[in-house]
């Protein structure tokens, strides 16, 4: 085939394929180069794909060149991808042990694809134009002595100092309480990045976190803020792409931007990048579940940030494990802001016996009678109320009274839930639902009963409860309507609602004033999680809500409801509040520029037990609809690992089933690998995949990496 074509194309495509793929580039292609688009036949379909590489005959692989290559189908007049794209895809690919074409396909979905052959009403060069415009109105306020200042307190500006000195050598952890003001930090910090003409990206791990920040954002930056995430339209996606890529056909740098998005936004084309923000860079939302790559969204943005030279700054008041750990081994610095921003009295915790309550007829439906009294004031004296329940739904088991059968899944093995709202019974892993019948479907009597609470039921019992209170709830079936959505968070921090029910989405990132109490409502669910971090999500869950009262001057308080009082997390958090009341009432440095940690336990017994952060984690998971076919390779793979010497593994455990037995028609099983955190970790992965593909076992399997 030597002769046959002037050079030949490496074509990364969307699909899981471990190989390179190569093409023959025909004279009337001889544009092409590394980043074009190019469109290829791969089996019996067509792709669109970007070029890797180009090379010769003799510098393919052998492989390569003993097989009949396909000659490139046509050219695409498309914007070229950044060969700083296409090298972020391959180092992502190799550390989540995928292929380049899942990570492409992650990095430009169909979607994307398709909108960048449609023109968008609004172009780059308008927007380019429009920020000109503004910073032009900006240096017209300058001079008039009307420059609009981030006025920082003491404590912030110590802070601020303490970051500007250490972020050019390392990745900052900054610790801020939650009402302390680390969003005036951030945008201090981008002001001055944005000054020195680089692009930001500000990280946020939810949408709902990212709309919260955006009008705020958008009132400083103007046409600057770009907004990046899934519910964008893809108009508005590929006129951020066009806006990143914007060449000034009179020369000269396009002005900074701000890139305001969710973990997709790593794979935008930021080449100017400057300053990474990665705001609650704990939460676990910032992980992809499925499909490959499971990547998380802050460490592939500090991968990407190494990559480009950029620096980051990393926020929570709750950090991960990981990240302290890496303030602990020096790979982070860590900056305490520790005093709050309108220095409230720290928030009062009180814990209710749920178990003691019933017994002593003191509940009514959810709530017990101390909470009742705790509502009635807070209300009562124009304060707001938060009351959480993580988990939607009107109730989130239905069971038969005379078969005992709870009404399952048919497609996977949890418990239906019950929406009133629209008389249905609903999986919230498949989104399968059906209708609601009070009939059995197993014994075919009609006693079927509602069991549990979710916030559709306590905010019924709310109504009932406090009549003359305005009431409203937030949870995904409110969020999936934008408009309602808004409505309902703008009326409660207006202080137009006087309790909002909630669940997970309200315990980060939002700033209402108002709000003087948190109730936790069947904590135990919180609690009673089966995973190695299920005490560290527990404590910083309940430390976010925490914070989220007593934001202003007035005291917060934050009360849980469990039946398990002694539970270790809530004995932390206990002592944790009354720690931080004598320490405020005596003047005394806060705990969070010492040592001493509410986590310091937890973190003992993972070094002890060998989890993460001490070692690396990839977790295989096996499906198949067959339960029979996937135990059996299931057993022969993992017999297989465990005797392999290719890779050298702390621990290898498995095949069990996991929380999910089934999920979505198929049985999983688990197999666990723990790698020394070394210079040999990457080999020993990389020798992992080899070894799985090799055994080639005849079910689905899945390689996630620093599961969350």
């Amino acid at each position: 085939m030597e002769g046959q074509f002037v050079f030949y194309a490496s074509v990364i495509i969307p699909i899981k394929f471990e190989e390179e793929i190569f093409y023959g580039v025909t004279e009337g292609m001889r544009e092409v180069s590394a980043g074009s688009w190019v469109e290829v036949d791969f089996g019996q379909k067509s792709f669109q794909g970007v070029v890797k590489r180009c090379v010769s005959w003799a510098q393919m692989p052998p492989k390569s060149r003993a097989m009949e290559l396909k000659p490139l189908k046509k050219a695409l007049d498309k914007k070229p991808v950044l060969l700083s794209e296409i090298r972020f895809w391959e180092t992502i690919a190799r550390y989540y042990l995928c292929t380049t074409g899942e990570v492409f396909k992650a990095a430009y979905p169909i979607l994307t694809i398709r909108q960048q052959e449609v023109s968008s009403h609004k172009k780059a060069e308008d927007v380019i134009k429009a920020i000109k415009e503004e910073e032009q109105e900006r240096l017209k306020l300058r001079s008039g002595g009307e420059e609009d200042l981030i006025l920082l307190s003491e404590a912030q500006k110590k802070a601020y100092e303490e970051i500007l000195e250490k972020i050019e050598t390392k990745t900052i952890l900054l610790e801020g309480v939650t009402g302390s003001g680390k969003t005036e930090i951030y945008i201090k910090l981008i002001d001055k990045y944005l000054s020195l003409g680089k692009d930001v990206l500000y990280l946020v791990p939810e949408i709902a976190m990212g709309n919260h920040l955006h009008q705020r954002l958008k009132n400083r930056y103007g046409e600057q803020l770009l907004v990046f995430h899934s519910s964008v339209t893809q108009a508005n996606k590929k006129l951020v792409r066009d806006v990143l890529t914007y060449n000034n056909p009179e020369g000269g740098k396009r002005p900074p931007v701000v890139v305001l998005g969710t973990r997709s936004s790593v794979f935008l084309p930021m080449e100017n990048l400057g300053l990474v923000v990665i705001d609650e860079e704990h939460d676990p939302s910032f992980k992809q579940d499925d499909p490959a790559p499971r990547y998380n969204g802050r460490d592939a943005a500090s991968l990407l940030a190494q990559m480009l030279g950029a620096k980051v700054l990393m926020g929570s008041a709750t950090p991960s494990f990981e990240s302290l750990y890496n303030c602990f081994t020096r790979k982070f610095a860590r900056v305490a802001l520790s005093e709050k921003y309108f220095k409230a009295p720290p928030p009062e915790v009180t814990v209710i016996d749920t178990i003691w309550t019933r017994k002593s007829h003191q509940m009514k439906g959810s709530f017990s009678q101390q909470l009742i009294n705790l509502i009635e004031k807070t209300v009562a004296e124009k304060k707001q109320v938060l009351v959480f329940r993580n988990i939607r739904s009107y109730s989130p088991v239905v069971q038969c009274s005379s078969c005992g059968e709870p009404l399952r899944c048919p497609h996977c093995n949890v418990p239906l839930s019950y929406h009133r709202y629209d008389n249905s019974l609903r999986c919230h892993w498949c989104e399968y639902k059906a209708p609601y019948s009070p009939v059995c479907p197993s014994c075919k009597e009609q006693a079927l009963e509602l069991k549990g609470a979710g916030t559709e039921k306590i905010e019924e019992e709310l109504k009932e409860l406090f009549p003359s209170a305005s009431i409203a709830r937030y949870d995904a079936d409110i969020a999936q309507s934008k408009k309602e959505s808004q409505k309902v968070l703008s009326d409660f921090a207006s202080g137009k609602t006087d309790i909002l029910v909630g669940t997970q989405m309200t315990s980060k990132g939002f700033d209402f004033e108002n709000l003087a109490l948190v109730a936790v409502i069947q904590a135990d669910t919180i609690l009673s999680q089966q995973d190695f971090r299920a005490d560290e999500k527990s404590m910083q869950l309940f430390i976010q809500l925490l914070g989220r009262s007593g934001r202003r001057t007035t005291k917060g308080h934050l009360v849980i409801q469990t039946n398990q009082k002694n539970h270790p997390v809530i004995k932390e958090i206990e002592e944790m509040a009354k720690r931080l009341a004598w320490e405020y009432e005596t003047g005394t440095p806060n705990a969070a520029n010492s040592d001493e940690r509410p986590e310091g336990n937890m973190m003992a017994e993972r070094s002890m037990y060998c989890f993460p952060p001490f070692v690396r984690l990839v977790n295989i998971t096996l499906r198949h609809k067959n339960y029979h076919r996937l135990e059996t390779a299931s057993n022969s793979l993992a017999h297989v690992l465990k005797n392999s010497r290719s890779f050298s593994a702390i621990e290898i455990s498995g095949p069990f089933p996991p929380r999910m037995e089934k999920l979505r028609d198929e049985y999983q099983m688990c197999i666990s690998v723990k790698f020394a955190k070394d210079k040999n970790l990457q080999a020993n992965k990389d020798a992992l995949k080899k070894v799985i593909d090799l055994v080639k076992v005849p079910v689905q399997v899945i390689l996630d990496v620093d599961p969350a």
